[in-house]
């Protein structure tokens, strides 16, 4: 079986289409369907049906996606096996928002810096997409929220750093806490996500639900909207909050819990987490 053919397959379920996935590998929609065709008489099994300019998996195809995928790895990490620092292969990071804003540039420019043989893949999402990806081992290592469980044996967590939580308001803003919490709406870092969590308590004996605006799981978003004048918000402080001019930030000492911000990952080398971490 031509493990070409294998990734073929993968970029057609990715993409929905013949069409896309043509684009994605550089083949004609023709090709693609060649391809697939050969696989489906390999295997004796349909594995995708078209709905129009739709392609979707089968059942059967759906059930072989983790093994196919486990192949397609293990093929392309083949050229890291003939490199001690293990910096030859890909290497596909997932990130928050806020790591990807004010990590993810400096470790770009790491590697591309001291180790151009890589081939790094980064995926945005929230912490709880992250680690699903982790778990299904469609990532490597994600910049995410401290899990609020314990991992298993499988997935490494290495404190990156703390974020305390602070109150943002807009700029210029010189009133206590108190008056603004009385005086304005609230957008709250969504509490299901793991770092809401950490302030959910905190916001329900101090914020009447009346005066709640939304609840949102993006904080640079939040703090950008405190910034044009829309209400106040309780998030973690990042670095990149920083840069933005149009808050004020306000301590909130009385929050003990701070926002731990982790590099997860599987079985990554030594040279790696370095250059991910540093």
């Amino acid at each position: 079986m031509d493990t070409r053919f294998i990734l073929t397959l993968l970029a057609v379920v990715d993409a929905g289409s013949f069409a896309g996935a043509a684009r994605r590998e550089n083949l004609t929609p023709a090709a693609v369907a060649q391809r697939i065709r050969s696989l489906e008489t390999a295997l004796g099994k349909q594995l995708v049906v078209r709905s129009g300019q739709q392609v979707a998996p089968t059942q059967d195809c759906l059930s072989i996606l983790p093994r196919l995928k486990k192949i397609a790895l293990n093929v392309a990490q083949i050229a890291s096996d003939f490199d001690d620092t293990g910096l030859a292969g890909p290497i596909r990071l997932g990130a928050i928002s806020t790591a990807l804003s004010d990590r993810v540039p400096s470790v770009l420019s790491r590697f591309a810096a001291q180790a151009p043989a890589a081939t790094l893949s980064v995926t945005p999402g929230t912490s709880k997409d992250l680690y699903a990806r982790l778990l299904d081992e469609e990532l490597d290592a994600a910049f995410l929220v401290r899990p609020p469980f314990k991992t298993p044996k499988s997935i490494t967590c290495i404190h990156i750093e703390s974020q305390p939580m602070v109150m943002v308001t807009q700029a210029g803003d010189s009133r206590s806490p108190e008056a603004i919490i009385r005086q304005e709406k609230a957008l709250v870092y969504d509490p299901t996500s793991w770092g809401g969590q950490l302030v959910t308590d905190w916001i329900k004996a101090h914020i009447p639900h009346s005066k709640i605006l939304c609840e949102l799981d993006a904080v640079e978003a939040i703090a950008i909207a405190v910034g044009h004048g829309i209400g106040y918000s309780i998030i973690p402080a990042w670095a990149g909050l920083d840069d933005l001019v149009s808050v004020k930030r306000i301590a909130l000492p009385q929050i003990a819990q701070s926002r731990e911000l982790v590099l997860a990952h599987r079985r990554l080398t030594t040279e790696s987490i370095r250059l991910l971490r540093s």
